[in-house]
């Protein structure tokens, strides 16, 4: 069931007018119920499938709070790892064997048209790098005693389960939504103030959505199926910048809606983006983007291996191996993985640099300038190989990029990305000075209905087909 559709608006309504009608002691089997139904929209085998994890992973840590064994706790963790292996990695998995063997039915397409063949398909549960993510930091918050709060297995199962979030993110901790499910039952109804802002968050999701990222979705498959010969460097730089600004309005729509739906049933969602457009670093870019994933793989991978308080050499080498895991995180392509360990060989190249002496924002103007171009420069040349899964492609579309042939042709529908960079940089400049708008909150319930008026008339005349979020995919 998609945000953006006739289906979910229906869905969230009954829920909205449910869980604030019946008496609050039945809210929680409400939102339980609710949460289960969205997801058994897509695969009632798989609901089962995740109450098993989740009934895994809370019975172990609950048998580890009794007996305080470490292996109790490994044990539960590599359930998990294996459960995410499986399903998301088997392929790859044998792939690299199978390369690596020469064996030819071991590689990924013929490994999967075989196995397709004999009804042995493997699914990729919805979801489930994000679920896992959620259910690991529960089990090891739990070990390591930053989270000792007992609660039941139903409230573990709706903190795994919570709908709003549940696909997609934002990855929330246990501090965060648990002790909000905890006391669902006094959650106090909405403030005209917070339905106004979460009906906001809704409308600028469906906007970017629909209107933006599905639309640039489209416009960019040349970079994907054109003849490289086709393709000029200016094209191929072009039509990057628009994949990163179309993962950014299709994967920033999903959290907007996220937390206006979170507003508008009493529960807080955290930011997930800080204007990334607006970086001026690789790791200023990772303090701005998707910054529960970006603060997730710093808690749990990049501080447990030592962080940065181990010599120096060993610092980059954390960092390599943090992106590395969040590359394959990402998916199972060997393109995941390639960009994963160049963001952690860039990030090490900036921290550096940074020991040194040098600034990562320069106080002058022309400072900032060449700052602002080395930093896109990078980010571009290494997001190639997240958007293009073809690594020979990825190659020769890099070579054309870097290798610039000044040929000035730019892709037909320019005009439309023109217009779509705008809308982004609204949008960053928003979440950069939200402050900024305040004066403007008297006159938001007048704007709001002339801006709901205009994204109805711009959804019937400009709105692309309804598409899958992009981050479904992992």
């Amino acid at each position: 069931m998609l945000f953006v559709t006739e289906e979910y608006l229906i869905f969230f309504i009954v829920v909205f007018l449910l869980f604030w009608t019946v008496l609050p002691k039945y809210r929680f089997f409400i939102l339980l119920l609710s949460s289960i139904y969205f997801y058994g929209t897509w695969s009632i085998p798989f609901i089962f499938h995740l109450i098993l994890i989740v009934s895994i992973n809370y019975y172990g840590m609950e048998l580890w709070r009794i007996y305080k064994k470490k292996f109790i706790f490994i044990s539960v963790l590599i359930i998990d790892i294996l459960n995410i292996a499986i399903f998301k990695y088997y392929y790859l998995f044998f792939d690299a064997i199978g390369t690596l063997l020469q064996i030819k039915s071991w590689q990924m397409p013929y490994l999967k048209e075989q196995l397709s063949l004999e009804g042995l398909k493997i699914f990729l549960p919805l979801g489930i790098s994000f679920y896992t993510f959620q259910i690991m930091s529960y089990s090891y918050d739990i070990y390591s005693g930053k989270y000792d709060k007992k609660h039941s297995f139903k409230e573990v199962l709706l903190y795994i389960l919570f709908f709003p979030q549940l696909i997609a993110g934002p990855i929330m901790r246990s501090e965060e939504l648990l002790p909000q499910i905890k006391h669902i039952n006094s959650i106090p109804v909405p403030k005209k103030e917070d339905l106004y802002y979460g009906f906001w968050l809704i409308m600028i999701g469906v906007f970017k959505k629909l209107i933006i990222a599905d639309t640039l979705s489209s416009i960019v498959s040349p970079l994907f199926y054109n003849n490289l010969n086709q393709l000029t460097s200016i094209e191929i730089w072009i039509y990057v910048f628009t994949c990163l600004m179309m993962l950014y309005c299709d994967f920033s729509a999903y959290t907007d809606i996220a937390r206006g739906c979170g507003k508008f049933l009493g529960f807080e969602i955290p930011i997930n983006f800080k204007a990334p457009f607006f970086m001026h670093s690789m790791s200023d870019f990772w303090r701005r983007w998707h910054l529960t994933f970006s603060m997730w793989i710093r808690d749990y991978i990049y501080i447990p291996l030592g962080g940065s308080r181990v010599p120096e050499i060993r610092n980059y080498m954390n960092l390599i191996i943090t992106f590395f895991l969040g590359g394959l995180w990402h998916g199972a392509s060997y393109n995941f993985i390639i960009w994963g360990i160049l963001v952690g060989i860039i990030l090490s190249i900036e921290a550096f640099l940074f020991r040194r002496g040098i600034k990562e924002w320069p106080e002058d103007i022309i400072g900032k300038i060449v700052r602002i171009i080395i930093s896109w420069y990078f980010m571009l040349t290494s997001a190639l190989f997240f958007f293009v899964r073809d690594y020979e492609r990825a190659k020769a579309l890099l070579k054309k990029m870097v290798f610039f042939d000044f040929k000035l042709d730019v892709p037909e529908n320019f005009t439309i990305i023109f217009y779509s960079f705008i809308g982004v940089m609204i949008f960053n400049y928003i979440e950069e000075y939200p402050n900024r708008l305040e004066k403007f909150k008297k006159y938001q319930f007048p704007v709001q209905i002339v801006f709901f008026i205009l994204l109805l008339l711009m959804l019937i005349e400009y709105s692309a087909p309804g598409k899958d979020f992009f981050y479904f995919q992992f």
